[in-house]
């Protein structure tokens, strides 16, 4: 009798399935933390325009408003006029600044993130992501 190489049906068909169960738990936790990092982004985002907003404060004596972005530089990003130390936001971020005599209430949203983080300077900075 001669011996047969290679891999029985029943073998392939094991792997194909332990292949398929790391793919359902993989693709799940990999979109979750795109997710995480998107939002984190709008966060990391809305403090940097937060620390460019009180110096231009200490500069001007008032807040900048700025409405959502409309101005994107040549890499897709958000480019940010007149506030100092900040030129632009990270790719796909939105923020909308709205000011009073006493503070001002700043909103993040990245494009592709599924929370918007605030930050209210009369509050005491950031109120939270939902």
């Amino acid at each position: 009798m001669r011996r047969q190489a290679g891999f029985s049906i029943i073998e392939v068909l094991v792997v194909a399935a332990i292949t398929c169960i790391l793919g359902l738990i993989a693709v799940p936790q990999y979109s979750a933390y795109r997710q995480r990092a998107y939002n984190l982004a709008a966060e990391s985002d809305l403090k940097s325009v937060a620390q460019a907003q009180e110096r231009f404060f200490e500069e001007n004596a008032s807040y900048k408003a700025i409405e959502n972005c409309f101005n994107v530089d040549s890499e897709g990003r958000c480019a940010v006029d007149g506030l100092p130390g900040l030129k632009s936001l990270s790719k796909g971020v939105s923020v909308s600044v709205s000011t009073s005599q006493t503070g001002f209430v700043a909103t993040a949203k990245h494009i592709k993130g599924t929370k918007t983080c605030t930050w209210d300077s009369t509050r005491g900075g950031l109120v939270g992501c939902s």
